[in-house]
């Protein structure tokens, strides 16, 4: 497991998710079995180990798989980056614009706003108007959380997609193929 740090932004919206999707009880317990505070600063820097323990009590006290928890919460934490950095989300932009701004503009930006934030890289090959190849690589493999924003960037801009992840760092390769089609 990749260890390292994550900004405390991350754990603020899961925190967020769970208390808005399954009340502050669920949160309250989930920390319980963490043996965690749920005191997270922003802009601190948190153990990347703690998302993944709060993750797994998450999927166990809700009965939801993991990995459609953290796809939930991509999805989920792409509205309130949305909603922190609007500037970010060109409105006039399709899906594919915005994608392919991630890696070379957003990213750029949240590096200078957190200078020590560990961002996955992509790389892109556009197919064609409506189709995008983005390839993914992090040591974190959060390729799942990478879905959720895609999906959260969706419908951000009103636009229906298939996604196909066919090459997954989980199983070995060096990186993820995310091949998005624009329906």
């Amino acid at each position: 497991m990749h260890s390292g740090g994550m900004k405390g932004v991350i754990f603020a919206f899961l925190a967020d998710m769970v208390e808005d999707k399954f009340g502050l009880e669920a949160w309250d317990s989930i920390l319980h079995e963490t043996n965690l505070d749920g005191i997270y600063v922003s802009a601190d820097t948190y153990d990347d180990e703690q998302l993944f323990r709060l993750v797994e009590a998450a999927s166990a006290k809700t009965g939801i798989d993991a990995d459609d928890l953290i796809r939930s919460f991509g999805k989920y934490s792409f509205g309130k980056f949305q909603q922190m950095h609007p500037d970010f989300c060109n409105p006039n932009f399709s899906l594919k614009q915005f994608l392919l701004t991630v890696d070379n503009v957003i990213h750029v930006e949240v590096k200078k706003l957190h200078p020590d934030a560990i961002l996955p890289s992509f790389k892109y090959d556009e197919i064609s108007d409506n189709e995008l190849s983005m390839f993914y690589n992090s040591p974190r493999k959060l390729c799942i959380l990478a879905e959720g924003l895609i999906a959260g960037a969706a419908e951000f801009y009103g636009t229906e997609y298939e996604l196909k992840h066919d090459t997954c760092m989980h199983d070995g390769a060096d990186h993820c193929h995310l091949h998005i089609t624009m329906v």
